[in-house]
């Protein structure tokens, strides 16, 4: 929860993505930070540019426990694999469509 992501993240995920979810575009107040790379402890690259979006609190929930929300966010790239790379893995994101996402929290279009 956004309690652990640091603020300046925060700030670079605003900044890139606006307060917007990458799975419905909508803005809501109870939008959270996700990481696409899940994994229980500590990462020391997990607040990487290309690893954060927001999704809805909701969403979220759905995804960790509903199997067929899961083959969506993985299908969409919004959930990866441990051991992917998030700069090499498209997401099909709802505010910049289909992308990669960089560390530097910018976008690059997949063609």
């Amino acid at each position: 929860m956004s309690k652990h992501t640091p603020k300046a993240v925060l700030r670079d995920l605003e900044g890139r993505d606006g307060h917007v979810s990458a799975w419905t575009g909508e803005d809501c107040p109870e939008l959270v930070p996700q990481h696409r790379q899940g994994g229980m402890g500590g990462r020391k690259d997990k607040h990487r540019g290309s690893n954060v979006v927001w999704l809805e609190s909701l969403i979220n929930g759905l995804i960790e426990s509903d199997p067929e929300f899961q083959a969506e966010a993985i299908r969409r790239g919004i959930k990866i694999s441990l051991h992917a790379d998030p700069t090499e893995v498209p997401i099909e994101h709802a505010v910049h469509g289909f992308v990669k996402l960089t560390d530097d929290w910018k976008v690059t279009e997949v063609t």
